[in-house]
């Protein structure tokens, strides 16, 4: 009996030291294990942080380089600044802005070095915004040169709508509206027409009469692409306002339809012309026979 009590117990020894030996290194594995998943997990977070701050020392490079340009752009036009001619330019848009005095072909050829330089689609969105904080006139103008040159109306219809949209509202008046309205605006609709349909619909009762405008003028190049229904309902839609820059807008926009289908504008004015201005038949019917 002591026999067996002795194999017995020397048994559940060896067991013992078996089993806590396995435990042990069980147990090791599993630290080993998660001290692994801890590297891997801290040398991901770590490349996430230098990849962050890679990032944000990119966008304040970025943000130098579209300073800079401004700043260049700045110099090259006050160095050209003409006090004679400013004063009427100044005069000519009834003293809502000031001007350096250039004119669009000095303009445009002082700062041809500049409208080459290339930009990403959020460096070009941040430059114009920049320029169009600036007080004089000739900023907006080379801000507007360098839209219809670089941004890509293919892509980012959102963020590009949502730039020309504060433009078109900020410092308005018909001579960068209206280009941002045919060219840009237009461009932009063009190539995404569903989502772009739907932003004229909404700018077509816009409590800002710019976007309203814009809404009437953005079709002005389409030629045969011109959705001609929504050209005709834009016009009846706004043809009571009393505002002349609508008034004007609506001509325009018919007479230069005519151009594509003269007989369509014709039955839209003979049948509206009761409810269409003075001002808005007689532009559009000016190369018209009546």
């Amino acid at each position: 009996m002591g026999v067996h009590r002795g194999i017995l117990r020397k048994v559940s020894n060896l067991y013992s030291c078996s089993f806590f030996k396995g435990f042990k290194q069980g147990c090791s594995t599993v630290m080993s294990k998660r001290r692994a998943v801890s590297t891997a997990e801290s040398k991901k977070k770590r490349r996430k942080v230098e990849n962050d701050d890679q990032t944000l020392g990119n966008e304040s490079l970025n943000s130098n380089k579209v300073t800079t340009l401004v700043e260049k752009v700045g110099r090259e036009l006050r160095k050209n600044a003409d006090p004679k001619r400013s004063q009427p330019m100044k005069k000519y848009m009834r003293d809502k802005f000031e001007f350096f005095g250039l004119s669009s072909p000095l303009r445009r050829s002082v700062c041809k070095e500049f409208l080459q330089q290339k930009l990403s689609p959020q460096e070009t969105r941040k430059f114009v915004a920049l320029l169009w904080a600036k007080p004089q006139r000739e900023f907006q103008y080379f801000a507007v040169d360098y839209l219809e040159k670089h941004m890509d109306t293919s892509a980012e219809f959102e963020a590009n709508i949502e730039c020309i949209k504060g433009l078109i509202t900020s410092k308005s008046w018909w001579d960068t509206v209206d280009a941002l309205a045919n060219k840009l605006v237009g461009g932009l609709v063009r190539k995404h027409r569903d989502i772009g349909r739907n932003v004229m619909e909404e700018w077509i009762d816009h409590e800002n009469m710019w976007l309203r405008r814009t809404a009437i003028l953005h079709q002005l190049s389409y030629k045969e692409e011109t959705d001609e229904e929504m050209l005709f309902r834009f016009c009846s839609l706004r043809a009571e306002e009393e505002e002349f820059f609508i008034r004007k807008a609506i001509g325009w926009a018919l007479r230069q339809y005519t151009w594509t289908s003269s007989s369509s504008v014709k039955k839209y004015l003979v049948k509206h012309k009761k409810e269409l201005s003075n001002l808005s038949f007689k532009e559009a019917a000016k190369h018209l026979n009546f």
